[in-house]
Order: structure tokens, then C-alpha cells, then sequence
């Protein structure tokens, strides 16, 4: 019988892992997503830097003559 290579070279030279190209398109696309989510949490947190502090007055919304 015939043996079957797996995970040797292949005829370029070159070893085929087939489990590499995937994996790494995965963790590019969840470093992509980790950034994302800093800049929208970095964004948030300077448009909206949390409660008043008081010292304002707050806004009336009666008009009294």
C-alpha cells in the first residue's frame, strides 16, 4: 500500500498547513473588532465624559413674566 503524506512538503517545497490561513484571518478579524471597539469606547467616553459635576445651574424650562 501506498503511504499518505500529510503535512509534508508539498511539490512547490513548501509544508500545507491548512489550518494556518484561516486561523490567521481570524485573528486579524478580532484584532479589527478589538480596535473598533476601543475607538467607539474612546469616542463615548470624550463625547459623554460622565454625570454633571452640580456646579452648573440646571436648565429651567418654565418662563415666568
Amino acid at each position: 500500500m501506498s503511504e499518505v503524506r500529510k503535512g509534508g512538503p508539498g511539490p512547490s517545497g513548501m509544508s500545507h498547513d491548512n489550518s494556518g490561513p484561516p486561523r490567521r484571518m481570524m485573528i486579524f478579524v478580532i484584532t479589527i473588532f478589538l480596535i473598533a471597539c476601543l475607538v467607539a469606547l474612546a469616542f463615548t467616553w470624550m463625547r459623554h465624559p460622565g454625570e454633571p459635576d452640580g456646579k452648573t445651574p440646571p436648565a429651567t424650562t418654565e418662563q415666568r413674566p
